[in-house]
């Protein structure tokens, strides 16, 4: 895990490197921990999907159904590679540092993520 921390308000948040159960697991379920990680496209993204998916149950479009299924199962995938990735810069770009700027987590992180 790393820490990163916000200049103006000193808050502290901790993100793991690496892969993410929480959104391979239940990023399907609203978008939930997709926006908990102020990732709201994607969490917007697969509540689209999500009410598309029920809507097409409803019609009784079976092939459609699966083939969205298919695509949140792919998506869930990506997340649980790519979440906490694309969270870590999210927060580098709305003003969050990396505390502890110079430990080895970091160097770690900045190599996995393509970080300067």
């Amino acid at each position: 895990h790393i820490k990163l921390k916000h200049k103006a308000s000193s808050q502290v948040r901790e993100i793991k490197v690496g892969w993410s159960w929480t959104c391979f697991l239940f990023g399907g379920f609203f978008g939930f921990p997709l926006f908990l990680r102020e990732l709201n496209f994607w969490g917007t993204v697969m509540i689209g999907l999500l009410v598309f998916r029920l809507v097409m149950d409803l019609a009784g479009a079976a092939p459609l159904s699966l083939i969205v299924d298919l695509i949140m199962l792919v998506l869930s995938i990506w997340f649980g590679i790519k979440a906490n990735e694309m969270a870590a810069k999210n927060y580098l770009s709305n003003g969050w540092v990396f505390a502890g700027r110079n430990s080895e987590v970091v160097k770690l992180a900045k190599g996995k993520w393509g970080l300067p």
